[in-house]
C-alpha cells in the first residue's frame, strides 16, 4: 500500500522566458498522454532530506527546461496545440509505501502503478494539466526509494526524456551542467512553410495493420489475457545474435554488419511468429521509430528537446520470416531504417500536414482515438521501441545509480521495449507484453534460437 503524504507545485527557481512556443508537426501527432517511467534506488536514506533535495533540484532544472513548467492549449479546431510558457509549474508527489523493495519483485505487476503519477485527462482541462508529474516514494524502512516520472509526450521523445532526467539528477547530486548539456528548445528548425505536397513514397507505416486471416476485426486477439515479462540477453548472447545475422551470405553481399537492433528485432519478430503458430501466408508488420536528429540537413542538435522520431515499418509473411535466415529478416529491418531519409521525412510531414486536422493525422499513428478504436499493434504484428542508445543508468540523484529502470504503462499488447541493462555489462533487457497463453513458448524460443 502506498500513502500520498503531500503534493507540491514546483516552480522554476528563477524567472524564465514567457510567451508561446510553436510545436512541430511531429510533436502534434505524438500521443496525447503522459508516458510513465520508473527508477528504483536501493539506498538507505532520510525521507525528509530526499524530498527536500528532489524539490530543490527540480526547481533548478526547470530554469533550463522551462517549457515543462508551462501548459498546452488548443489553438484551432481539429486539435493543433501550442505551448504556453507561463511557468505554472510541475507536480511533485511525496509518498511512502508499506512494502519493501523486494516485495515489488521485477516491478512488472499491477502494484507498480502505485509508484508512478497519473495525469488526469478526464477531469482536468488541458490548459491546467501539468506537463511533468513526479512521484518520489520511500519503501518500508527507508531502505530504498523510487522516482516515478510522467511527461507529456507532446513535448519530448525518449532521448529527450532521458537527457532531462539525467540533467536533473546531475543538479540533484550537486554538479553543474556543461554548455553542451543545455536543452535546445527551438522547434522551428522543423518548421515547413511551403504548402504540403502529395506523398512521394508508399508509406507502409500509415496503412492499416493486417488482421489474422479469416478475421474481420481484432476483437478476439484484443480480448485475450496479456502478461508482461522482462528478459535479459547477455552481452555474449547479443554478440551471438549479431554473428548469426552476419552470416557468410550477408558478408558476400558487401553490406556493413548488422547492428544490435537489427539483429535483436529480427530475432524477436521470428520468435513471435513461431510462438503464434500462424499460417505461412499470414501477413505481419513490424513498426518502430527512427531517430532523425542526424538524418536531416542541417542535423538537429543532439540535445534537441522535442519529438524527433520518424515512424517506419516493414512487412512480410510468416512463411518468409520462418523459412529464411536471421540475416534475411534483419535485412528487412535494415531497409525500413534506411528508407528514413530527409526526403522520406519530408514526405511524412507532408502527409501529416495534408490531413484535414491534427486529430486525423494522429489517427494514422494510433487509430481514431485512444479508446476502443485505438490502433491494435498485437497479433499478427509487433511494435518495437529501442532505447538501447540511451544512458538510463546515469540517473544518480545523489544516492547512487538505479537498480531498476522500466516503463510503467507499456500495456500495449505485443509491444517490445529494448534498453541497456543497468548492470553495465553490455547486456540488453527486453520487456514485452505478450499473450499469456503464448508467453512461455515465446520465452523458450528467445533463448533456444540463440
Amino acid at each position: 500500500m502506498v500513502t500520498i503524504k503531500a503534493s507540491y507545485t514546483i516552480l522554476p527557481k528563477k524567472p524564465t522566458p514567457g510567451g508561446f512556443l510553436w510545436l512541430s508537426d511531429i510533436d502534434q501527432v505524438a500521443r496525447l498522454y503522459h508516458p510513465r517511467t520508473i527508477y528504483v534506488f536501493d539506498a538507505k536514506h532520510n525521507h525528509d532530506t530526499l524530498i527536500k533535495q528532489m524539490r530543490n533540484s527540480l526547481s533548478k532544472i526547470l530554469c533550463h527546461y522551462y517549457p515543462l513548467a508551462g501548459r498546452l492549449r488548443r489553438i484551432e479546431e481539429g486539435g493543433r496545440l501550442e505551448l504556453n510558457c507561463n511557468a505554472k509549474g510541475v507536480l511533485l508527489i511525496e509518498a511512502e509505501s508499506t512494502k519493501s523493495l523486494h516485495d515489488y519483485g521485477d516491478f512488472l505487476g499491477e502494484s507498480i502503478m502505485d509508484l508512478v503519477p497519473i495525469a488526469d485527462y478526464t477531469n482536468t482541462p488541458l490548459e491546467e494539466l501539468p506537463l511533468l508529474l513526479v512521484q518520489v516514494t520511500s519503501f518500508l524502512g527507508d531502505e530504498a526509494f523510487s522516482v516515478g516520472v510522467a511527461i507529456s509526450h507532446t513535448l519530448y521523445d525518449g532521448l529527450a526524456a532521458i537527457q532531462f532526467i539525467n540533467s536533473w539528477a546531475k543538479l540533484a547530486r550537486g554538479d553543474t551542467l556543461e554548455p553542451h548539456e543545455m536543452p535546445f528548445l527551438d522547434r522551428t528548425v522543423l518548421k515547413v512553410t511551403s504548402p504540403p505536397s502529395p506523398p512521394r513514397f508508399d508509406h507502409l507505416e500509415y496503412k492499416p495493420l493486417p488482421l489474422i486471416l479469416g478475421r474481420c476485426d481484432n476483437t478476439v486477439e484484443k480480448n485475450k489475457k496479456v502478461i508482461a515479462t522482462m528478459l535479459k540477453l547477455t552481452a555474449e548472447q547479443v554478440e551471438r545474435l549479431k554473428n548469426k545475422a552476419n552470416d557468410d551470405e550477408s558478408r558476400k553481399q558487401g553490406s556493413r554488419p548488422f547492428s544490435r537492433f537489427e539483429a535483436i528485432a529480427a530475432h524477436v519478430w521470428r520468435c513471435a511468429c513461431k510462438a503464434r503458430g500462424l499460417e505461412e501466408n499470414q501477413p505481419t508488420v513490424v513498426r518502430f521509430n527512427v531517430d532523425i536528429r542526424n538524418r536531416i540537413t542541417p542535423p538537429l542538435p543532439r540535445n534537441y528537446f522535442g519529438n524527433a522520431l520518424s515512424l517506419t515499418a516493414t512487412s512480410s509473411h510468416v512463411g518468409e520470416i520462418l523459412s529464411n535466415s536471421l540475416s534475411h529478416v534483419a535485412q528487412k529491418i535494415r531497409k525500413a531504417i534506411e528508407a528514413v531519409t530527409q526526403e522520406y521525412i519530408g514526405s511524412q510531414i507532408d502527409v501529416i500536414r495534408g490531413q484535414k486536422d491534427v486529430d486525423s493525422a494522429r489517427a494514422l499513428y494510433f487509430g481514431s482515438n485512444e479508446g476502443k478504436n485505438a490502433l491494435f499493434y498485437g497479433n499478427p504484428n509487433l511494435l518495437i521501441t529501442s532505447w538501447m542508445s540511451m544512458p538510463v543508468n546515469e540517473a544518480d540523484f545523489g544516492w547512487g545509480k538505479p537498480v531498476h529502470f522500466g516503463v510503467a504503462n507499456m500495456a500495449t499488447q505485443d509491444r517490445v521495449i529494448l534498453f541497456r541493462s543497468l548492470d553495465g555489462d553490455g547486456s540488453i533487457v527486453l520487456t514485452i507484453h505478450f499473450q499469456m497463453e503464448l508467453m512461455e513458448l515465446f520465452k523458450k524460443l528467445i533463448y533456444e534460437e540463440i
